[in-house]
Formats: C-alpha cells, structure tokens, sequence
C-alpha cells in the first residue's frame, strides 16, 4: 500500500473516530516492523490483522492483540514467528492491520451513598475500566460526605431561608458562651451571616456581624455591629456553592477571626483587633440576597450527669431539651438538687444535681450571712442566691430545716428554724431580708456564738437527733475571728461548719478555713453570680449528713445525776449542759438527770423523775430563763439536792450512784462541810465543775477532802466551758462505786462515838459523816453486816440497837439523826473502859439484835486519851473473847499517848486521822480491817471425845472477879465451849456462878451447839459478892446442878471445871465426897489464888489443876485444859448377864485376834495381883505381821483403869512401844474399839500386855488346857520406849488363863500428798531455822518412820544445805545460804520407810528468796504547822535489810506533787536512819493543801519497798498581822513632802501677813 493510502486512511479514521476512538489502518512488508503509539492514557487495540499474498490470505489478528497486550504502545514485526503463522510459504507477503486507541478508564461513575453516621466518613467515586484485559487501579475520586450535606447525631443541622432574618442557635443549646470559637460548614451560593451577641436577641446588647461571600460570592466581611461599621473584610470567592464548605470564627482576647478549613486559627482570612472586646454568648445567623443556606455545626452541646454513688438515673436523655429522670438509691432520701432536669443550651442541665443523704438523716441549717456596709450594695442579690440555695433543699421536719442569722457589728435572729416548713416560703422570706444597720464593723465571732448558744434550741425548731450546719457567708475580714468559736462548736461531732467567701481577702480566707475546720468545706466566690454554679457542691456539703457515727453514752451502772448551777452566765451553762445532755442517754434503768440553781438559796428546776429522754431534758434546760444573781451559795445548792432531789419520792434509785454536779464560777463559797457529809454515804460522788481562778481551794476540796481532785476540773472562762465537755462526759458517765465489801462472816459491828464537850459541832458532824461512809461500804444485812451506835464520854448509852435498820440507807439515817450531847451522862471526861463494858455487858444482847454467830467488833472513835487507866486492860479483855475485834481510831491523837491504845487494842487495829476533817481518808484502811472475818470464830474441827460428858463451869462472879477481869474469865470459858463437840449426845455444858451463893445460871440441855453456849456464856452478868464460897458451889453443883431436870445424863460424866481467885478452904472436902460417886471428876482453875495446895487437892490430881497468874493469862492454859477436861473415864461399855465374851456385842468387826481361851472354859476369879503388870510370850499371843490393833475385848470384874501394852523384843529384854488406857466399870464384859489416831502400829513378833493400878482388873481362871506363857512383874510404872527385862525380873505365869482378845487390822502405807513438796523461805534464814517438816500420811500410832536423803543430779549441791531429822522429818538449815539473785533453787529427794517397810518418795524442791528492805516506822501520820520552817527533820526512821544487804533510800514521789520535801540519810549499811525534812524553802498552807502523802522508797539493789508518811498541815489559829512593806512608808513620806511644804510656805505668808509691822514690810 502507497502511503497516500495510509494518509487517505488515517484521515478516515479521525473523521470517523470520536473522542476517545482512534482508527488507523497500515500495512508492513515481511520482514519489516513497525512502532506504533496512542496518546496516554489511551491502550491500543488491533481490530483489524492479515496476511496477503498473491495466491493467499490468513488473519492474524488475535495473535497481533495477544503480543501488543493492550498496551500504550506496540511494536508490529511482520514476521512468521511474530504472527505465529505463515500462510504464504516461499513467497513474499505483506502484513496489513487496522488499530484503534481507546481511553483506558471509562467516564466517572455516580458518587457512592454515605453510612448513617456520616460526620467523619467520604464519599468516592471511579472511573471503569474499558481494556479487555485488567486495567490495575482504577482512579477515584473523594470528598467528605459533610460537604455534600450529610450529618449524623454528632451534627447540629439547620436550613435558613431566602429572608435576611436572623435566628437564634439556643433553640438548638448551641450557644457562644464557653467557648472562644467555633468551627461549622455551609453550603450557600452567597451571603452565609453569623452574628455573635452578648445577649440572646439582636436587637440588644453587642454584636460582632460576620458576612460570608456576600455581594455575588466576591466579599467577606467582619463588622462591629447589625450592619455596622466593617472591622476587616476579604475579597474573594469562598463558597464553592455545590458543596458544603467549611469555616471557623474565633473571639479570643481582642482579635476576632475569621477563616476557612476545620481547624480555628489556620487559613486566617480575616482579622479584627477590638480594643474594648464585646461580651460573646449567643450565636444567631441567617441568608438572604437571593440564597438559602445549609449549616451544620458541632452537636457538642449534649448534657452531663452529676451524681454520685446515692444517685441512680432511672432516665437517661442528655440531649438538646431531653429530660433526665434522677431518684435516690435504697437507703437514701432526696435533701437537694432537682430529680427530673432538662437538657439547655450550654450543655446546662436545668435545675440542681440531686443530692441524697442516708434515709434517717435530719439536718439543721442556720445560713450566716454578713449584712454590712460592705455587703449592702448585693445584699438583694445575696439573700435573692441564699433564697434560691435554701429553697431548693427539701426543707420538711422530716428532713431538712434552715433559718437565717445576718450580722454587722450586731447580730440579728431572722428566722427561726421552725417558722418555715415550705421551701418556696422559705426561699421568699430570704429573699425579703432587709438589711439593717449595715454598720461597717464587723463581728463574726459573735455570729457565730448566737448560732451556737441563741439559735440551735428546741424551741426554735433544733431537732434532737439533727445534725447542726453552720454556714457562714462573709465578704470583710472581722478582728473578731470565729475560728476559736469554731473549734468549741465543732466538738460536737453532730456540728460542722461550712464557709462562702465572697471576693475574700486573704485574712479572711484564712479565717473562714479555720472556721470551716477543713478546706474541702470553704468555698469561695467573686460574685452573688458565682454562687449559682456552686450549688451543687455546696448542696453535696450542706444538705449530706455526715457518716461519721454518733452514739450518745451509755453508763454501765444506773446513774443519778443532778446539775446545781449557779445562776450566773446562764446562756453558756444552758448550752454547755445542752451539749452534754445530747451525748448522754437518760433512761429509766439506766442514767437519771435533775437540776438545781442556786444563788441566796436553792430550787428544784426539775426532779430525777421529771423526764427520761435527754431530749426533754434538754427542753428543760433551754427553757430556764437567764438571770445574773449576785450571790453563789453552793453549800445551799447541794443541800437542796440533797434534801429535795435524791429522795425515793422524787426519782432516786437506791442501786445508782448519786452524782452531785456543782457549776460555779470564781466566787468564795464554802461548800467543803455540806460536801463531806454528802460524800460520805459511800454512793454519793461530788463533781466540781469550777470557772476562773480563785478559791480553787474551796471547791477541790468539796470533791475531796484527801487531795484526791480527779473530780475536780477547773476551766478559765464561762464561754471556754464548752473545751471540758468530753472531760466531763467521761468523768460523769464513769460508774463510780466504792468497794463495798461483803465478809465471808457475819459481823455485828458496833460504831462508839465519843460525846465529850472536847468535841466542837464540826468535829461532831465529821465524825458522824465518817461513820456513815464506812456504813455505805459495806452489805447490810441479816446475813451479812448489822450495824448499832454507842455514844460515851464518863458513861456509855445506845443510840440505836443492831436490829433497829436492816438496810446501809436506814443505817445511815440513824448515824445523821444523832444528835450530840446526851444527857444519860457526864460530858466532861473520856472514859473509853466504861463505853466497851456497857458494850459487852449491855449492848451485845439478844434483845438488841446480837447474833450468836456472829463476831462482835467494837469500833471506838476517841479525840484523846482515856480517863481512869483502865482502857488498856478493858481493851485486851474484850480481845480475849474469840468472836471479838477492837478496833481504835485516834483523832489528833499525840504520839505520847499513842502507846496507850497501842496497849488497849493489836497495833493494826489502832489507826490514826490528823483531824476529824480529813478522817474519810482512811476509810480505805479502816474498811477492810473491820470487815476482816476474826481468825477462829468457827474452830476448823471440834474437840470430840468417845464418851459422853456432862461439864459444868463454876465461874466465880465477886468484886474482885469484876469489871475486865469477868470479861476475862467469860472470854476463857467462851472459847473453851466454843472448841467442844457439843451436842445431846456428845458433850453438854452447864453454867455454875457464885460469890457468896451459888447459882444455876445455864442448864445441861438448855443449849446444845458450841456456838450457842459459848455465846450465853459471854452473856453472863457481872456479880459484886464480897466472897468466893466455892465450897457451897460445889455442893449446890452436885446436889441441885446434876439432876435429870437440868439435863444430867446418867450414861454421862460429871466434870466440875471451876474457877476461883483468892483463898476458900473446905473445897477439897466438898470434892472429895463428889469424887467418889466416880466418875464425877473435878477439875481447878486457879487463877493467882495464893491458895496452891488447897486447890491441887480439890482437883485430886496434879493433871486436873491449871494455874494462870492473872484473869488476862487466862488464854495460856486454854488448850490444856481443853484436853483434860475432854479425856473420857468411862468407854462404852457392853454388858452380858453372865459377864461372858461369846454374848459381847463387839462394835467392829475383828478379822484378825490374839487370844487364849474361851471365857466359857475359864471359872471366874481374880489372880490376887497387885499394881502388877502382865506380859503373855505365848505363841498366840505373838504378832504374826505388821500390822495395828482396832480394839481390845475383854472381860474384867471390877471398875478401875487398865493400860493394854504392846512389847518388842529388844536382845534379852522388852520395851514398852505403847499403850491404850481404858477405864471400866464394874463387873462387865467389855469391847473397847480404839480411837483411829491411837491404833497402835506393831511389827511381827511384838507381844500384848496389861496393867492396872491396884488389883489385876482382867479376869483369870485356872487352866483347863494348854496355859498361856507368860510373866507378871512389879512395880508397873515403866513408860513408854524404856525396857524392862522380863525374864529376870518377872515371874513365870503358871496354870492361869485370863480372858482377852486383840483385834488386828492392815497397817496403813504411807504415801506423801504429792510428788513435789515445796517450800519458800527468805534467803537470810539463819543456820538450824526450821524450813518446812515431813508429814507422810498413813504414818500410825506410835510407829517410826525413817527419812533418808538422796542427791538430785540437777542440784547437785543442794543436800549441804540442809539437815532432814532421820526420824523427826524436820528439814533445817545446815549452811549459810548465798543470796537469792545468786542461788535460790534447792532440790533434792526424800524416801520415808515405816515400821513395815512400806516407801514413799518425794522430791524435796526449796526456793530461796531476798527479803526487801523493812521500813520500821511506817506508816505513819504526823502533823506540822505551816510555819514549819525549811531544812528541819519532820521525822526519821530505820530501815533494816533482812539479808543484811546495803540499804538506800529516795523520795519516791508526794501526792499532790510538792518540792516541800526532801530525804537525807548519810547511814551505811544494812541498818540506817533516813529523814524526811522540809525543802531549804517549803510553802506550806493548810488553806491551798492540808495534808500530803508522802512515799519513801527504799532500795538493796535487789528489791524495793516503800514508807508512807502522811504530812498534815494544821489548821493556823492565830491573826497574821499584816506588815507593810518598806517601801510603802518610804512612797508616804514622799508624797507628804510637797503637803509638808505647801504648809510651812502657807505659814511663812500667814506670819508676814498678820506679824510683821508695816514698817519693816516697807523696808
């Protein structure tokens, strides 16, 4: 083909092709190529391909596409291989194509649809590809959905019509405030307005005037102004008008802007600085000039929740005008806020968050609020916020109650809490407050103090059980600071404070924290405005009740408590016992409260029983009214109290504590005596409550007049009263109580108060108060303590009896109703001998209440010594008797009279008060040793003998057996009967007296209980005979005294037991013939009789006569005679008629028996011995074992005595190991069962015997079989462990039998009580004191157990120590012991062996111990003047270590605490004397402390012990005259001088005027 063809063609395809087709046709001879190309973007396609020859044609055209691939370009090869074919072999041919260019991408398809929430996604498009084959990616196209007009949720959206009207965005909550830009996007063809307002309306206020592609899309302006003055424009288009385009403003500062994009500050297009920039806070816009407008701006202005973990939201719509629905979780109640609100612009939710507080809670409101000079230009707008904060609390008296105080330099009440129960009322009342003085002082602290003392009372509306929240709002600073009135009222934890600070100075900033007590309760604010977004914290503070717990005391015991107040500053008392009263509990079984006021006297406010809830007490209180009165007579308080308040009718308890509590400020009163009589019933307790510095004396002492002042709390001022409050709840809601002491005995105690004229009324009352308060310590009772009073002075008279009160209250009023001076005696002298004997003789009786078993202590308070001498014989008399106790308190007692009662009664019993002010301080001391049950009231075991005995004792009753003498004799014979089995069937005891006479005083049968015998005998009358016939007294004993009518029994012996003190002769004849009738015995007690012999002979035996030297040595043969007079001499007899032993009722049983024969085989006779003693060898009657004899049968044919011996072999002789001694009666057969301590232990081989005094005593016959092997021997007086040598000195028995039988049983093993048996002695023990002795149980009748030592391997040196007694067991010391920090345990095992071999082992353990120091002198009492003057010895004592150790001692300590005293001792040794002396410079006053303890602790390195020495100050009783000091004539002088002066000028003028001639006057 030419290539005018090719040209010709290519022209046809560009008139043929379209714009995006291009055709070409070409050829290429073989084996040519050719290059081809499209435009770009354009592929290339081969529509057309062959092959030509001249005989043939072949189409290539796949092939041709397949290697060009669609590509751009191609390079054509006319080639065979190229074309894959060749259809024209050998011959030339010629390749021919046509091609087209095509675009590669199709034209853009529709833009893809948005997602729903379209704010953040784009839209796209593509072209398509239109390649046969793929194309690769395919070009897209994006644009942000937002500007094509999409918008979700996150989109505000609004359409403007054509109208040039502005419209406000708030509708939509879209507002400027807050903000200082805003991004958005629109879509318009021109004139997009926005108009930025301080005001929601455009036609007030400022504005700033955006115009947005105005005039035609060609300008853009920022105005000042609604078509105002132009800040700075922009020319240009910047709307694209098919899209939404996107724009932000800003106002920030000065500079107002406007550009284009989403990000403010970027792409600025406009900018205007404003010197006075306008307020922005609304957005309005608009279109006109022939263009709508689409807007999209930021949905940012959804709401947020406010709530807490009390709040539930049970509606959630957060959106632009949503309404959200709040309630209060389970527990909780609504007290704030709003519970639906409504979503506004702003993002501001309408109304207050809902604020919620536990359901039980109730809060007192009192808003403080400052009404100055300085507050007054927003007073209106102040009270108009504090109206809209209070009213929008629930405000119900169920819930929250509020009220107003306003203050300047005074404060005024506005409204009280219950005069509104609406919040809306409230908050229109607030509002309505006007402002008063609007003075420009200003007086916080006295704002806060009304609300505190004026304003939180019941009767205007403070609820009880409400909490108290004080809210201060202040603008100025005050000089007169709240924070100290904070601190007062914040102790009260149902208190809390709350400050609002408006535009605060940093003083007052600082004030109003302290105030607030913690920064998370002070707010501040600029403006009244700033408080309106405030709300909801403060509500979250104000109106929620605080969690900490608040639970009012409870005391443990029943309390009654009464306030006396003086009537005085009542406005801070009211609201101090306000203060206590809600943290106390006021119940009927629990805490009680009365009150009363006093000034010139005293009144009952209200009783004990008046009101049982704190609250109505509380009520009470605050309803006093508040009147100042001069006088502050406390004494007049407590009486009233005393008399008219803690009395049964009017609400005491008798189980609760009484509490006296005295309110009193700094005046002189004298209220220690009424106190001390108060105190001294052991249930009343003093409370001092004292305000100021002076007379603190006065009232510690009406707490205490020992110096203990615990009860005693001084406070500096009336309004810091309020500080003590939680001191004073702990000390009046302790449960005080005195040990009241209840003995394991009865006790019949009797109070002997002395009545002398030395006794001023004060010390009189003293002593009575005393008395009383040992009375309230202890059980009164039947079963427990009774109680009587005896008053003396030269004679003694009952004031009441034991049985007049059964209770410590009647006690006590019987002691108060004591009057002194009694006229049943003389006043004038002291004579104690007298009191006790009226005592014993008198008082102690059935008729007056006395208990016969019951122990008789006799409590005598005395102020001196006694007349007459007799006190101290009196006083040991009255000892003697065994249930008795004396016990003496001296009251100003010298020491050189000491030693008199220290002779009358035991020295732990005389105790000792300086003066009858301060005699309850030994209360401590003297309770429990008159409460102290007596050692032997009750003997641990009865004296019981194996027959029965009748005993009478003949009690001499003369003038010279009088007085503390019969006390004596009564006390003996009382505690002999008092030790006996006494019984009907045992022992009976009678009573015997005479002088001149004799009399039956007691019967046999009369009493038949040791206890009841004992205590007639104590009851005997004294006699005042001339003579001691004791002759006649035995006689009319025997003849009138032992009858059946008096209770004599005849299976009984008759034992005369009787006393005498002088010369009777004839008594031994009148014994003789009663001695006869045997058994009668007589018994003589002689007591310093002078008359030995006559009296030994009436007894007939040395073993039946006692001597004591005196009526008081008595108590020395006590026990000897109780064993005499106890031995039986007859035993139980058993008789057979035919006197044989096969009829003997033998009382035990007799397993095992020594015996010959038969008594039926034996023809009664005697042997014809005399005072002979009798051995059997025979092999019958051998012990065969160990073993001990029960009983003796025998029989026997005359009355008489008989020792039954047991013999042991010893090498050729015997010795005597024991014997039984029997007394029988008569002819008789007789079982004679032994006693268990007397069994006697025998061995094997042991043989029996017998003896009697006078003839043989034991039946004997002649021998009808085999006869017993035996000796008799004389003299028969070999005692016990001495020998005798029987077969030398004795004669064989031969051919006599005689009838006796002993009974065996089983030795008793010894063991010991314990494996260890220990000991603990002091380590200063000398060598041979007795440790401890070994007392193995089962150990019998004359049997010998031995002890043998052996080592411990843990204390191998322990044995040196000590010495065990090989048969004894007594342990001793055997060396020196080293000291106890050194060595102190000792050990080491002890095997104790008896008569049969039986063992018992024990480990012996010891521990040694130091002794502290011994104080010898102390304690003690002394007194000293206040004058005492420095460096003087105020007493010295010895100080002696056991141990022998080096002593040292220090002052401890001195209560009070004092630096008057000091100790000095420049002693070595063990033994020293150390003094306590007054300081180099003592300040004693009687008036600030009258007396001190003072403790002496004394030290030996290894123990301590402490000395206490009671100083008393006495009482001054002299007229210190009163010496000015030496300046003050020196400023007299001086000021005289110019007088003096003035004087003598006047003088010299005088006598010039009057005296001196003219003439001289001249010259």
């Amino acid at each position: 083909m030419e290539k005018s063809d090719v040209f010709s063609c290519f022209y046809k395809v560009l008139l043929c092709g379209i714009f995006v087709q291009l055709v070409g046709s070409y050829y290429l001879s073989q084996p040519s190529s050719s290059t081809k190309s499209c435009l770009s973007g354009q592929f290339m396609t081969i529509t057309y391909g062959r092959w030509y020859c001249h005989n043939g044609t072949a189409t290539v055209t796949t092939r041709m596409n397949s290697n060009c691939n669609y590509n751009t370009q191609c390079t054509i090869v006319a080639d065979n291989s190229w074309t894959g074919i060749n259809p024209c072999l050998g011959i030339w041919k010629t390749l021919y194509w046509t091609s087209t260019c095509s675009a590669i991408w199709g034209e853009w398809i529709s833009w893809s649809n948005c997602p729903v929430d379209c704010t953040t996604h784009n839209q796209y498009r593509n072209r398509p590809c239109q390649k046969p084959i793929s194309c690769g990616s395919a070009p897209t196209e994006y644009i942000p959905c937002k500007r094509l007009g999409c918008y979700s949720s996150s989109d505000i959206s609004r359409n403007t019509p054509n109208n040039l009207v502005y419209y406000s965005l708030t509708t939509d909550c879209f507002v400027a405030t807050g903000r200082t830009s805003v991004a958005f996007r629109a879509r318009a063809n021109n004139d997009l307005h926005i108009a930025l307002a301080s005001e929601d309306s455009i036609t007030s206020g400022t504005h700033y005037e955006f115009i947005i592609g105005g005039w035609a899309n060609s300008r853009s302006e920022i105005r000042y102004g609604i078509s105002s003055t132009v800040c700075d424009s922009y020319s240009g288009s910047v709307l694209t008008q098919t899209y939404f385009d996107e724009f932000w403003i800003s106002w920030i500062g000065n500079d107002i802007r406007f550009g284009t994009g989403s990000t403010p500050g970027s792409n600025i297009r406009m900018s205007c600085y404003h010197s006075t920039p306008y307020d922005v806070n609304f957005i309005w816009i608009e279109t006109g000039w022939g263009s709508t407008g689409e807007w999209r701006f930021p949905n940012d202005v959804a709401c947020k929740h406010v709530t807490n973990s009390d709040v539930s939201i049970t509606t959630d719509d957060t959106s632009c005008n949503g309404r959200s629905y709040y309630a209060c979780n389970t527990g909780y109640k609504h007290v704030a806020g709003n519970t639906q609100r409504t979503c506004g612009f702003g993002g501001i939710l309408s109304g207050y968050p809902l604020v919620c507080s536990v359901s039980t809670c109730k809060i007192d409101i009192v808003f403080i609020v400052e009404a100055s000079a300085y507050t007054s230009s927003i007073h209106s707008a102040l009270m108009t916020a504090i109206g809209d904060l209070a009213g929008s609390l629930q405000i119900s008296t169920s819930n929250i109650l509020a009220g107003v105080i306003t203050y300047d330099d005074t404060v005024d009440l506005n409204i009280d809490l219950n005069d509104y129960y609406s919040a809306s009322t409230l908050d229109s009342y607030i509002t309505s407050i006007p402002i008063s003085n609007a003075a420009s002082a200003v007086n916080l602290a006295e704002a806060l103090r009304v609300g505190f003392y004026d304003f939180f009372t019941l009767s205007k509306g403070n609820r009880f059980t409400a909490f108290r929240h004080f809210v201060v709002i202040a603008k100025t600073y005050s000089s007169q600071t709240g924070a100290t009135v904070a601190d007062q009222i914040r102790m009260n934890l149902k208190n809390q404070l709350f400050t609002i600070g408006i535009s605060p100075s940093a003083s007052l900033i600082t004030d109003l924290k302290a105030i607030a007590g913690d920064d998370s309760r002070h707010f501040e604010v600029s403006s009244t405005d700033e408080l309106y977004p405030k709300f909801n914290n403060i509500f979250q503070k104000i109106a929620v009740c605080s969690d900490m717990t608040f639970e009012p005391l409870t005391a443990e015991c029943e309390l009654d408590i009464v306030f006396i107040v003086e009537r005085y500053n009542l406005r801070y008392t009211k609201r101090f016992l306000a203060e206590l009263l809600e943290n106390i509990t006021i119940s009927s079984t629990g805490i009680k409260v009365g009150m009363v006021l006093f000034d010139s006297g005293a009144s009952t406010v209200f009783r004990l029983d008046s009101y049982t809830s704190s609250e109505s007490v509380r009520s009470a209180i605050e309803s006093i009214s508040e009147t100042n009165h001069t006088d502050h007579l406390v004494d007049k308080g407590l009486i009233e109290a005393r008399d008219n308040v803690f009395t049964a009718a009017r609400g005491d308890r008798a189980d609760a504590s009484n509490y006296y509590v005295i309110i009193v400020g700094p005046f002189e009163s004298y209220p220690e005596a009424v106190a001390k009589d108060i105190r001294s019933s052991g249930s009343n307790y003093i409370f001092s409550i004292h305000i100021g510095n002076q007379y603190q004396t006065e009232y510690q002492k009406a707490v205490d007049t020992c110096g203990d002042y615990t009860k005693y709390t001084n406070v500096d001022s009336y309004e810091n009263l309020i500080n003590i409050k939680n001191d004073i709840l702990q000390k009046i809601t302790s449960c005080e109580s005195v040990n009241i002491t209840i003995p394991d005995c009865p006790l019949d105690i009797v109070f002997i108060m002395e009545d002398t004229d030395e006794l001023s009324a004060t010390e009189f009352n003293d002593m009575k108060s005393f008395f009383v308060s040992l009375v309230s310590r202890m059980v009164i009772g039947d079963s427990a303590i009774k109680v009587g009073v005896v008053t003396y002075a030269d004679g003694a008279t009952t004031a009441f009896p034991l049985n007049q009160y059964s209770t410590a209250n009647e006690v006590i009023m019987g002691i108060t109703n004591i009057n002194q001076g009694n006229n049943a005696y003389n006043r004038s002298s002291r004579y104690v001998d007298k009191a006790l004997k009226y005592i014993q003789m008198e008082f102690f009786t059935t008729g007056n209440g006395d208990r016969s078993n019951a122990a008789n202590y006799y409590i005598l308070l005395t102020h001196g010594p006694s007349a007459g001498n007799k006190a101290a014989a009196f006083g040991s008399a009255i000892r003697s008797i065994a249930s008795s106790n004396l016990f003496i308190v001296g009251v100003n007692i010298s020491s050189s009279d000491d030693s008199k009662f220290l002779d009358t009664v035991d020295d732990d019993k005389y105790l000792k008060a300086v003066n009858f002010s301060v005699l309850q301080c030994i209360n401590d001391v003297v309770v429990p040793n008159i409460t102290q049950c007596p050692d032997s009231v009750t003997p641990a075991s009865l004296v019981s003998p194996s027959c029965q005995l009748d005993i009478v004792f003949i009690m001499e009753r003369t003038e010279t057996s009088s007085h503390e003498n019969y006390v004596f004799l009564k006390s003996f014979f009382s505690n002999i009967a008092l030790q006996l089995d006494v019984s009907s069937s045992t022992i009976r005891i009678g009573v015997v007296t005479y002088d001149t006479d004799a009399y039956t005083t007691i019967a046999l049968d009369a009493y038949i209980t040791p206890t009841d015998i004992s205590y007639q005998i104590l009851k005997l009358p004294e006699g005042t005979g001339k003579r001691n016939m004791i002759d006649t007294a035995l006689v009319h004993t025997k003849n009138n005294f032992f009858t059946a009518v008096n209770g004599d029994r005849a299976s009984a012996a008759n034992y005369y037991v009787f006393a005498i003190d002088g010369v009777r002769s004839g008594a031994s004849i009148q014994a003789e013939y009663i001695m006869k009738g045997w058994p009668s015995t007589v018994f003589a007690i002689d007591i310093n009789s002078g008359y030995e012999k006559e009296y030994r002979r009436t007894a007939g035996d040395n073993s039946r006569y006692f001597y004591a030297s005196s009526y008081a040595n008595l108590s020395a043969i006590e026990s000897d005679v109780i064993a005499a007079i106890t031995k039986c001499p007859v035993p139980q007899p058993v008789t057979t008629t035919d006197g044989s032993l096969m009829y003997a009722d033998v009382s035990a049983p007799c397993l095992n028996s020594l015996i010959y024969l038969y008594p039926e085989d034996l023809t009664e006779e005697k042997d014809g011995g005399l005072n002979t003693m009798y051995l059997m060898t025979d092999f019958v009657y051998t012990i065969t074992s160990c073993s001990r004899i029960t009983s003796w049968e025998f029989s026997h044919w005359k009355s008489g005595y008989i020792d039954f011996m047991v013999w042991r072999p010893s090498g050729s002789n015997y010795k005597l190991v024991a014997y039984n001694t029997i007394y029988v009666s008569g002819k008789n057969t007789t079982t004679y069962t032994v006693v268990e301590y007397e069994r006697i232990a025998v061995l094997q081989g042991d043989l029996i015997g017998w003896r009697s005094k006078g003839d043989n005593l034991v039946t004997s016959g002649p021998c009808l079989g085999p006869c017993a092997e035996g000796y008799k021997a004389s003299p028969n007086n070999v005692q016990i462990g001495e020998e005798f040598d029987w077969t030398n000195s004795g004669t064989s028995i031969n051919g006599t039998a005689y009838a006796i039988k002993a009974c065996l049983e089983d030795n008793e093993a010894i063991s010991f009580p314990t494996t260890t048996l220990s000991a603990k002695i002091p380590d200063h023990l000398p060598v041979g004191s007795f440790v401890t002795l070994l007392e193995p149980d089962g150990a019998d009748y004359a049997e010998v157990v031995n002890y043998t030592v052996l080592q411990l391997s843990s204390y191998p040196n322990s044995m040196e120590y000590f010495n065990v007694g090989e048969t004894s067991g007594q342990i001793t010391v055997a060396k020196r012991f080293v000291k106890a920090k050194v060595k102190s345990d000792y050990a080491f095992l002890i095997r104790a062996k008896d008569s049969c071999n039986t063992t018992a082992t024990a480990t012996i353990s010891i521990q040694t111990q130091n002794m502290p120091p011994e104080v010898l002198g102390m304690p003690n009492i002394i007194s000293i003047t206040e004058e005492t003057e420095g460096d003087i010895v105020l007493y010295t004592t010895i100080v002696e270590d056991p141990r022998g150790d080096s002593v040292c001692c220090s002052l401890e300590s001195t209560l009070p605490k004092t630096n008057n005293f000091v100790v000095f001792g420049n002693d070595t040794g063990f033994r020293v004397n150390y003094s306590i002396m007054a300081s180099d410079a003592p300040a004693f006053s009687y008036r600030q402390y009258n007396s001190y303890i003072v403790k002496l602790c004394c030290d030996d390195d290894e123990d301590k012990s402490t000395g206490v020495l009671i100083v008393n100050i006495k009482k001054p009783n002299k007229t210190t005259t009163y010496e000015p000091p030496g300046w003050f004539m020196v400023s007299i002088g001086i000021s005289l001088a110019p007088i003096f002066l003035m004087a003598f000028m006047a003088c010299v003028v005088l006598v010039q005027t009057m005296f001196v001639p003219e003439e001289l006057k001249k010259k």
